[in-house]
């Protein structure tokens, strides 16, 4: 994900490899603000977007 034009997040879509996680998305690597020790795992993108936004935001 991008925001005001640098990468602050990179998320990896979980495939069936991962059994019951599958389909969900993973903060593979986040940066600054986003960047967090024990990385969350959303159910879709707009859950994603909304974390980022929110730590973001907290940077303001």
């Amino acid at each position: 994900m991008f925001a005001d034009g640098f990468l602050v997040a990179v998320l990896v879509h979980l495939s069936d490899d991962h059994g019951d996680l599958a389909g969900m998305w993973f903060l593979e690597a986040g940066f600054g603000r986003v960047n967090d020790p024990c990385p969350p795992m959303f159910a879709d993108l707009d859950e994603a977007q909304g974390w980022i936004e929110q730590r973001l935001a907290r940077a303001a």
